[in-house]
């Protein structure tokens, strides 16, 4: 019994100095292979990879027109000039973006021509309308239901002045950054100033909210 006994010690003491742990009174022996278990830098990677895909998950991608709804918000403004409210609202399940200057053409009748379309694309790439008013460019994210709005400021126009004049009947709407459209109605007279350099109708960037 003694003999037995002070091999276990040996053993077990021979086991400590390989670094082994476990050691039972009965003498025998026994190694813990372990789990494996994050670093503290690969916890903080993980970490960051979820935040990353998380942040992915709620701004979306660029927001598409099918998944939009175009509807008149708020008008006001006189004579001189008027401002209409577009409002763009997220009708998809998941998040989207936009950021800057949204196409808009005008179509109606000009001219003597029915279905005349206006381009309002080169008046979007002048920053000065946004600085004009204050209101600069910034990306806007919309969640599932959220509303996003532009500002088409016009020159109204009525039959019989000495304006030329489109007689708007809608409106087609490219998303910033986007090349597919909608479509929405929009009934009105606006004085036709297709050809100038610096029109009094133009439209704002997009904007959060309605």
């Amino acid at each position: 019994m003694r003999f037995r006994t002070s091999m276990s010690v040996i053993l077990c003491v021979f086991a400590v100095g390989l670094g082994v742990v476990g050691c039972s009174s009965g003498g025998s022996s026994s190694t813990s292979s372990g789990t494996a278990t994050d670093s503290p830098t690969n916890s903080a990677s993980s970490a960051s990879a979820s935040t990353q895909k998380s942040q992915a998950a709620a701004s979306g991608g660029l927001c598409q027109p099918s998944n939009l709804s175009f509807t008149l918000g708020a008008k006001t403004g006189g004579a001189s000039q008027t401002t209409q409210v577009v409002d763009l609202t997220n009708k998809g399940s998941s998040a989207c973006t936009m950021e800057g200057f949204p196409g808009v053409n005008l179509v109606g009748v000009a001219n003597g021509q029915q279905n005349y379309t206006w381009p309002l694309t080169l008046t979007r790439s002048s920053a000065s309308y946004a600085s004009e008013s204050n209101q600069g460019i910034s990306k806007v994210t919309l969640q599932p239901g959220g509303t996003a709005h532009f500002d088409l400021r016009y020159l109204p126009g009525t039959p019989g002045d000495n304006n030329k004049l489109i007689n708007v009947d809608k409106m087609v709407i490219t998303p910033p950054n986007d090349y597919s459209h909608g479509e929405m109605t929009w009934q009105q007279d606006v004085v036709l100033q297709d050809a100038a350099t610096h029109p009094g109708t133009y439209i704002m960037p997009v904007a959060s909210g309605s």
